[in-house]
């Protein structure tokens, strides 16, 4: 049996602790709340939620898949301080794509290569802008 595409992007994302020692991962695999997101992260010290997603679609579009619940349990957490991203691994151009749901919808914040250097300077940047968000 095959994994799911998302269950293969998270395990790529949760390896790269390999490389860097000071990165922390934890699944979060609930029942009981819907739309929390996949991974709790700790990068350089700042703390954040992460939601990853795989997006096959020839034509790039801001329609991530989010659920209704997903864009909910964000949007109540953005307005208490919280800090969650979303991770989207775009496979027909190759990159993994960085956005924030704000109070005024979906923005894109970044867009990196779909490789291990791609991926951490994704993680990282989204530490800096938790750590800006702080000052």
């Amino acid at each position: 049996m095959s994994k799911k595409p998302e269950t293969v992007f998270s395990q790529r994302i949760k390896d790269l602790k390999k490389l860097n020692k000071s990165y922390y991962f934890q699944a979060i695999e609930t029942s009981t709340s819907r739309g929390v997101a996949d991974l709790f992260c700790v990068i350089l010290g700042q703390q954040f939620w992460l939601e990853l997603k795989v997006n096959r679609a020839k034509k790039s579009t801001l329609n991530i898949g989010l659920s209704k619940y997903q864009t909910a349990w964000q949007t109540v957490l953005n307005k208490h301080s919280g800090h969650c991203f979303n991770l989207v691994k775009v496979v027909e151009q190759r990159v993994v794509k960085t956005y924030r749901h704000e109070a005024c919808g979906l923005t894109e914040i970044a867009t990196n290569p779909d490789t291990e250097i791609g991926l951490c300077h994704a993680l990282e940047h989204m530490a800096e802008i938790v750590r800006s968000s702080c000052r």
